[in-house]
């Protein structure tokens, strides 16, 4: 039960509500140390899943494998994003700069949302009598994992089979950009439509026009407006077209090349994720809003509160908690592990 608890509320809130209940004494730190053991027996739970599912990936790979009858699902969505948590400092392993000024640091956790589509009500802006999709009732589920501790991606895709990847007619993937989204994606989701979240694409836009012209001012404003037209209208050579036609400025301190530079690779690079007509026509999203709102789920309402910071063992302990409480699967992945 604490540890339940400690997934939705903080050690200090778990072990006062507990205590509620119980006729028992138990501080915040006393919660931690019941709860540590627990998580960190669903993380070994969790590798073993994936190590199971790693071995049938190699025999599918030498064995046709016969298919199942199952309920098919016409699209399904994987949206990911990272987010920092504070870590207590020397913790973990510092860079040069870290070790060079004081205070904690901070560490990226990847995290995941997978949900089955359904048409919504809400018309697409850029596509007039097309519904957008929205996840189907009850069907989104998380995973989320300290980057350090590695494993994410067999997480993510454990999670997309168990959502009924093998049952979809059509996987999406969107992400921010970031390059281990798109190698993830191709990695475990081959033949995924992928999506440049678009206003995350919108903000490198106006990063460039406050680059060039300055915050707040009409010309940066008149020319942002106009790429960000583009953009939503798919036109992503005539983008890098007007990125190129800036006057050419000096890179920031600390970079080798200048925002604009740094843009026009960014938009090139992305340029097949960013066919937004085309997947508005669709019902397809395009921003990885449900990624970002995963990520203040899973971790911020949970892990990045007023004063947290962090062990690697004690939050490697908590996301799996977090994501099994989260998911509804809390009670059955115990079940399984007394069955075993």
């Amino acid at each position: 039960m604490i540890s339940y608890l400690s997934a939705r509320l903080t050690f200090e809130e778990a072990a006062e509500t507990l205590c509620r209940s119980v006729p028992i004494g138990m501080s915040g730190r006393q919660a931690l140390t019941l709860m540590r053991p627990v998580g960190e027996a669903l993380a070994s739970a969790e590798d073993r899943q994936v190590q199971t599912l790693q071995a049938q990936a190699k025999q599918a790979r030498s064995q046709p494998q016969e298919q199942q009858q199952t309920q098919e699902i016409e699209r399904l969505y994987i949206e990911l994003d990272g987010v920092l948590a504070r870590m207590r400092r020397g913790s973990v392993p510092m860079e040069k700069e870290e070790r060079q000024r004081q205070g904690d640091v901070y560490r990226e956790i990847k995290a995941g949302a997978v949900f089955r589509a359904e048409r919504g009500r809400k018309r697409s802006e850029l596509a007039p009598g097309v519904y957008v999709d929205t996840p189907a009732k009850d069907s989104v589920r998380y995973v989320a994992r300290r980057t350090a501790k590695g494993g994410f991606d067999w997480l993510l895709y454990q999670l997309a089979r168990h959502c009924g990847l093998e049952q979809a007619h059509e996987v999406v993937v969107v992400g921010d950009g970031a390059p281990w989204i798109w190698h993830l994606a191709a990695e475990h989701f081959p033949g995924a439509v992928q999506i440049l979240d678009l206003y995350h694409a919108k903000e490198h836009v106006w990063d460039v026009a406050h680059a060039v012209f300055g915050r707040g001012t009409a010309a940066g404003t008149g020319w942002a407006t106009h790429a960000c037209s583009l953009l939503e209208q798919g036109q992503s050579e005539a983008l890098v077209c007007a990125l190129q036609a800036l006057p050419p400025i000096s890179p920031e301190p600390g970079q080798a090349r200048s925002c604009p530079e740094r843009a026009v690779d960014y938009f090139t690079t992305n340029a097949g994720r960013m066919r937004y007509p085309v997947f508005r026509a669709q019902g397809m999203h395009v921003g990885s809003g449900i990624a970002e709102a995963a990520c203040k789920t899973i971790v911020s309402t949970r892990a990045k509160r007023s004063g947290m910071r962090w062990t690697p063992a004690g939050l490697d302990a908590l996301l799996p908690v977090r994501t099994s409480v989260l998911n509804g699967a809390y009670d059955l992945l115990w079940e399984q592990e007394y069955a075993a």
